[in-house]
């Protein structure tokens, strides 16, 4: 391999897609035959992204997300449920310390380098190169299966979206994954779940839509703030 080609694949990968301070959007959220409405927020720190992400129904869940702006790799995840603590992911020399608050339990995943977490992803993927688009693989680590795994992110090329808030041209990505393995156990805990998101064209490239193969889906329904 050419030192000039190792350079450029080092350097692929999400950028920082530059998110305004203060965007609140809502999307109406469909999952096994119940309708919510899910708020979304996402502030600038600077060398970091917050976002909250609310659930407005029985579950109330509420997921809290720091990821860097460079690269929009992990810096910790807080997850909610009913006003419970259920779930924390952040890194820590060797590995990634998770801990289980309905569980009660604390286990570290050996790991080095960066990740991403399935939980940051809405914000991963508008970092995606959509002027140049190229499969990425990116460590994602999966609570669900407790390891960190190789992802890939799928350019699909334009489609158009139609929601309550307009249409929308949006880019297609899907989330997907190196090992065959890997792809059907994923699948299997997940009851045969894939995933697809789209992305406006339109700079700063907000979530439009996210659908499943099993019918789920959140789709916008309105932009509450652009932020600045």
């Amino acid at each position: 391999m050419s030192v000039i080609l190792a350079v450029l694949l080092l350097g692929a990968g999400f950028t920082d897609p530059h998110i305004p301070s203060g965007e609140r959007v809502v999307y109406l959220g469909y999952d096994q035959g119940t309708t919510r409405e899910i708020i979304h927020e996402i502030y600038d720190n600077g060398n970091s992204y917050y976002s909250v992400h609310k659930h407005i129904d029985t579950t109330k869940i509420v997921v809290k997300c720091w990821v860097h702006a460079s690269d929009l790799s992990t810096i910790k995840v807080i997850k909610d449920r009913s006003g419970r603590f259920q779930l924390e992911v952040e890194p820590v020399d060797g590995g990634i310390l998770v801990s289980d608050g309905f569980k009660g339990k604390e286990s570290n995943v050996k790991h080095s380098g960066r990740f991403y977490d399935r939980h940051t992803l809405i914000e991963v993927f508008r970092g995606f190169p959509f002027d140049q688009p190229e499969t990425i693989e990116f460590p994602l680590f999966e609570s669900n299966l407790g390891m960190v795994i190789t992802g890939t992110c799928t350019y699909g090329g334009i489609h158009t979206i139609n929601t309550d808030a307009g249409e929308f041209r949006c880019h297609k990505l899907t989330l997907g994954f190196k090992s065959k393995l890997i792809d059907t156990l994923y699948k299997v805990l997940l009851a045969g779940r894939s995933f697809d998101f789209y992305y406006e064209v339109r700079d700063p490239h907000r979530m439009i839509y996210w659908t499943d193969n099993k019918d789920g889906y959140m789709k916008l329904i309105r932009i509450e703030s652009e932020g600045e």
